[in-house]
């Protein structure tokens, strides 16, 4: 874990505007087009009753269908696009809603991973706005806005020759933050948390670095809060941070499948997702993200969002109601999961 190191030397770094201009071209000329269905489960869904009252419960309220292709990773950008960004393991990538309705066909773009992204205006025209990594290691933006079928890639230089392994991101906390904060780390150095921010410059996106921060073992999964850095270590998949009603909840997911809230006094509280009458969450999950943001529809408390293989081989995002720890009044406690 470490605090927000201080910013130094920021690193102009060469990108190209092309796409961007393609972009707006696009957004300003092509027609509107209504998201294509993935079926997904029919209305709202309420939980089932647990036959153990005891301990921390969430309910999956709401799943896609079968995707069709196993999941690598997810993000999620809040505010007001409340959109998903879901990779595949044949390089896939495509851009979901809350309500598990395409926004993008899947489009074969060699993404290996994603991070959370941000609903923004860019040169004037609204875009939605991920952080990845190519399946050869390199970093990228992929927009999306207006009438495009498929995100528009827009290649960040790392400052790096080596593979880029991972990544997280999160929005600015100061303005210097520019557009979203992005750490990652990379083959030649998997302790070291490389830290950046993306920034408009003109026309451009550049990514900006500052200082570093070492961890105590490889990095699995990392997050970006507003105090701090965090790097975790193997078995962490995933990490998730929601901010509802100024009080500040991180989620957990590792690779035996199981879930951990961090409450706000620091207190880890192990949890199981409920399933609901007609949700069956992954049975392997592999990536978790989410928002503390209100969403009507069912989301008063944010959303957890959870990719993976449900036991029968399905491959789906699952999406989980976390009002019973954010709305709690006056925040949840590891005491509230006990009683």
């Amino acid at each position: 874990m470490f605090k927000r190191p201080h910013l130094r030397a920021a690193k102009r770094l060469v990108n190209a505007p092309f796409a961007l201009s393609l972009l707006f071209l696009a957004t300003a000329c092509g027609p509107g087009s209504e998201p294509v269905d993935t079926e997904p489960a029919e209305g709202p869904i309420e939980s089932t009753e647990s036959a153990d009252p005891g301990g921390l419960i969430l309910p999956a309220v709401w799943q896609t269908n079968d995707l069709g292709t196993a999941i690598t990773s997810i993000g999620v950008a809040g505010e007001l696009s409340s959109t998903v960004a879901v990779t595949y393991s044949d390089g896939g990538l495509q851009f979901l809603d809350l309500e598990g309705e395409r926004v993008t066909d899947k489009a074969e773009m060699s993404v290996a991973k994603v991070a959370d992204g941000r609903f923004m205006r860019l040169q004037d025209t609204s875009v939605t706005v991920f952080p990845g990594i190519t399946f050869d290691g390199t970093l990228s933006l992929f927009i999306h806005g207006g009438a495009l079928s498929e995100p528009l890639p827009y290649l960040l230089d790392s400052g790096t020759d080596s593979a880029i392994l991972g990544l997280c991101s999160a929005g600015p906390t100061f303005e210097r933050d520019g557009v979203m904060r992005i750490g990652f780390w990379t083959a030649d150095a998997p302790a070291e948390l490389k830290l950046g921010r993306v920034v408009e410059a003109g026309n451009n996106l550049i990514l900006l670095l500052d200082e570093p921060a070492q961890a105590n073992a490889n990095i699995a999964a990392c997050l970006l809060t507003d105090s701090e850095d965090v790097a975790y270590s193997d078995p962490i998949l995933s990490a998730a941070e929601l901010k509802h009603r100024n009080k500040t909840y991180r989620f957990l997911l590792d690779d035996f499948g199981g879930y951990t809230l961090i409450t706000t006094d620091g207190e880890p509280v192990e949890f199981r997702v409920l399933d609901g009458i007609t949700v069956r969450p992954p049975e392997f999950p592999v990536a978790m993200a989410g928002t503390g943001d209100a969403r009507g529809g069912g989301y008063p408390g944010g959303v957890l969002v959870v990719a993976g293989e449900t036991r029968d081989g399905v491959h789906t995002v699952t999406y989980i109601d976390p009002s019973k720890v954010t709305l709690t009044p006056f925040g949840y406690s590891a005491q509230s999961a006990r009683d």
